[in-house]
């Protein structure tokens, strides 16, 4: 027997549904762990020691009433500590205050039979359903990797294991505040090497490899 699906809060602004929907479900699990949502934007946020965990939730730019009604989720571990760090160990500031960032359907694991090219649409969906998928790869998928992210050397580990050696500097800087000499060395010397292989690498690469290398000589 076809079953009707079920729209939620449909009279609603598709701005004002989003976040309806999500004060609903996804709200009660979060605030059970200590995240907090904020009132001046879609996002979640909780500290973690150094680390600052956020779950925000991006609404498309094209939603329109009933005809489009999307929204996905980007998950960020940021750390005003390792600004301050990097500022006094090198005297200026780091190019962000980011550990580490993911777009939801970026994450392989995160795999969903709710998303309409890659966004979730409220339009095209069983809201209830959807809203269950979203919490469920939130807590599961989600809240492992802001926590894998919220410690020095497994977010630095993280960043290795997925050759993210745009990273270099952080990478090199978290195993630094890990205490994690030989790491530091190893990682230095795989990126070197990567970058040997590629054609066209910024300079700014092999700069940032030596600006560390100079630092390990005066940490060793």
């Amino acid at each position: 027997m076809f079953k009707r699906k079920k729209f939620k809060y449909s009279d609603l602004k598709p701005g004002d549904r989003i976040r309806k929907l999500v004060e609903e479900y996804v709200e009660p699990e979060l605030s059970a762990i200590g995240f907090k949502l904020l009132k001046s934007e879609l996002t979640f946020k909780r500290k973690v020691g150094n680390f600052t965990q956020e779950i925000y939730f991006a609404k498309n730019q094209r939603n329109f009433g009933n005809t489009v009604v999307s929204f996905w989720t980007i998950l960020s571990v940021k750390s005003n500590f390792y600004v301050k760090w990097h500022e006094k160990t090198y005297g200026f500031k780091p190019m962000n205050e980011f550990i580490d960032s993911w777009y939801d359907n970026h994450i392989k694991t995160w795999n969903s039979q709710y998303w309409n090219g890659g966004q979730y649409d409220l339009t095209k969906f069983d809201n209830v359903k959807l809203m269950n998928d979203l919490t469920k790869n939130v807590l599961n998928i989600g809240i492992p990797l802001l926590n894998e992210a919220s410690d020095w050397e497994t977010a630095a580990d993280y960043q290795v294991r997925n050759q993210k050696f745009g990273f270099i500097s952080k990478i090199f800087d978290f195993y630094v505040l890990a205490d994690k000499k030989e790491k530091a060395i190893e990682a230095l010397q795989i990126a070197e090497d990567f970058f040997k292989n590629l054609e066209d690498v910024p300079e700014e690469r092999f700069e940032e490899i030596k600006v560390k290398k100079d630092y390990l000589q005066q940490w060793l």
